[in-house]
């Protein structure tokens, strides 16, 4: 940074911070964290991003956790934290990042654990990515496809070979687009299962089979459900909404006889060094020491009652709505706690799980968003990865009490989060034997971020949640709330490990929990937790 830039950081963090949350710059407080200030896991993602752009230089999204203020950030900033440790190159040495370099990429180390599980259990569907729409209407088939094949060439990894040699990697290729799946059903219930159908169909990455979108007309009303699933190696959530907007875009051009306006897509080699630009930031060795004690002494996670049925079983989902006013009650205890809404769901879920295992000490995935680069928010590609969360809650805590923890877990685990979650798990000393690692058992997940719109020229269109084909832990649980205030409570499940039955009294539990927080007495302004955030 300049000593020009050094001198408005004072400035500059208010600045950025106010135009993400559509505040006035006046009102970011310096001494206030950003929690307080209302940000989420995914908007402080796009914090550091532009602060990136405007600074010259990364800013890494554990460190913002590990400074919490806009005084505290700005004060690292200037002590110009030096490097810790080098990055890892992002490609070999001839490939320069922005040179159009077309050779082979190695893949994240998130990337790399899909690939092998993809290698080693091709029929797997835990790793599909899918969205579905309800359009009223019918589109026109024709500038429908061209849209597919605008968006598949123009995003390196949705087109291009996923390979081994040493270790897994993308070669850009000229591969076709998908073919678009184009059927029709009678009523709309049948088009929603052929939709789902068509979507969980495995993908084959050797043979070039990465995603697929697929049409399904409705017969008897002037309806269509379009979707599109994608092998996670390519997509995650925080670009899901990307790619429909850009098959939106693409499609509007098409039916307009016109090229759609597009900023450029970046290649798999600059999209590797921006995910480990940050890294020369960071103190990796704290962090490694930090997960070596955090999952040290871990057993696995026993259910009452056992699978429900045979191995390999496809999974199955209890759903349950939110009770009126839960998302608003959870969004002002929050507040009043200082802690994000995520924290408030957490602790309730990890205490109701708790009380049906018989256990507090247990782990929680929970999935972060790596986008903390202006080259990574614009591209269409897979980001994702787990933290792991230990909130050792009892059963018997207060509602502050198990606030407090579930957001102490949750800032531990971000304060470090540049780690990923394979190299975490080769951290276990003690490794319980078989299958089941304590570190991939369940899930929670506050699904809050926008899951993208897909507005076709003359076609009203509405998102629904389809169906999964699959979950990629033996529990996994999602909080979705809504604009309206309503929401659900899904738990997905594998059923060749838990029963169906558990998860309907593990969704029992965690209603009964939200509703005793949101009717707990008040707690001091001056609880512990207002230094704990988030």
């Amino acid at each position: 940074m300049t000593t020009r830039t050094v001198d408005l950081l004072d400035e500059t963090i208010p600045e950025v911070v106010a135009t993400v949350l559509g505040l006035r710059a006046p009102d970011v407080r310096q001494d206030i964290s950003f929690t307080e200030l209302g940000c989420t896991s995914l908007q402080l993602g796009v914090v550091c991003a532009r602060l990136g752009d405007r600074l010259g230089r990364p800013v890494p999204l554990s460190q913002v956790y590990r400074t919490g203020t806009v005084e505290s950030l700005a004060a690292w900033l200037r002590a110009g934290d030096g490097a810790s440790a080098p990055a890892a190159p992002a490609a070999p040495a001839a490939a320069p990042a922005g040179a159009g370099y077309e050779g082979p990429t190695p893949l994240s180390r998130m990337q790399s654990y899909m690939f092998l599980k993809h290698m080693f259990s091709p029929d797997d569907l835990s790793l599909h990515v899918v969205r579905s729409w309800r359009l009223t209407g019918r589109p026109d088939r024709a500038a429908l496809r061209e849209a597919v094949a605008t968006v598949h060439h123009r995003h390196r990894f949705l087109s291009s070979e996923y390979l081994f040699k040493e270790a897994p990697y993308i070669q850009p290729a000229d591969v076709p687009p998908p073919v678009m799946s184009e059927l029709i059903a009678d009523t709309e219930q049948e088009a929603g299962e052929v939709l789902a159908r068509e979507l969980a169909r495995p993908f084959r990455l050797a043979k070039g089979e990465i995603w697929r979108p697929v049409y399904v007309a409705v017969r008897q009303e002037h309806l269509t459900l379009f979707g599109f699933s994608v092998h996670h190696i390519a997509l995650d959530g925080g670009a899901a909404g990307l790619m429909s907007g850009e098959l939106a875009r693409a499609y509007n051009a098409a039916v307009n006889g016109s090229t759609p306006e597009l900023p450029p897509a970046a290649d798999p080699v600059d999209v590797a060094a921006a995910h480990d630009a940050h890294l020369p930031y960071v103190d990796l060795d704290a962090q490694r020491a930090y997960w070596t004690e955090t999952v040290r002494g871990l057993t696995p996670l026993t259910y009452p009652g056992g699978p429900e049925a045979p191995h390999g079983t496809a999974c199955r989902m209890v759903e349950t709505a939110l009770p009126p006013g839960t998302v608003e009650g959870v969004r002002r205890l929050a507040s009043s706690r200082a802690v994000t809404p995520f924290a408030v769901y957490l602790g309730a879920y990890a205490q109701a799980l708790g009380e049906l295992t018989g256990t507090s000490d247990f782990t929680v995935g929970t999935p972060v968003n790596r986008r903390a680069h202006s080259v990574l928010n614009t591209t269409v590609s897979s980001q994702m990865d787990i933290s792991v969360l230990r909130p050792s809650i009892g059963p018997h805590s207060t509602p502050p009490e198990a606030i407090a923890s579930a957001a102490r877990a949750a800032r531990d685990a971000f304060r470090h989060l540049d780690l990923s979650v394979p190299e975490i798990a080769d951290l276990q000393s003690d490794p319980p034997p078989g299958p089941r690692n304590p570190l991939f058992q369940n899930v929670f997940v506050l699904q809050d971020n926008d899951p993208g719109g897909l507005p076709l020229q003359g076609l009203p269109s509405q998102f629904f949640r389809p169906r999964y084909p699959g979950v990629s832990s033996e529990i996994y649980a999602e909080i979705w709330p809504s604009v309206d205030d309503g929401g659900l409570l899904v738990i997905g499940y594998q059923p060749d490990a838990v029963s169906g039955a558990f998860c309907r009294r593990l969704t029992d539990g965690l209603l009964a929990r939200l509703a005793g927080y949101l009717t707990a007495p008040p707690h001091p302004t001056t609880d512990p937790q207002k230094q704990v955030a988030p």
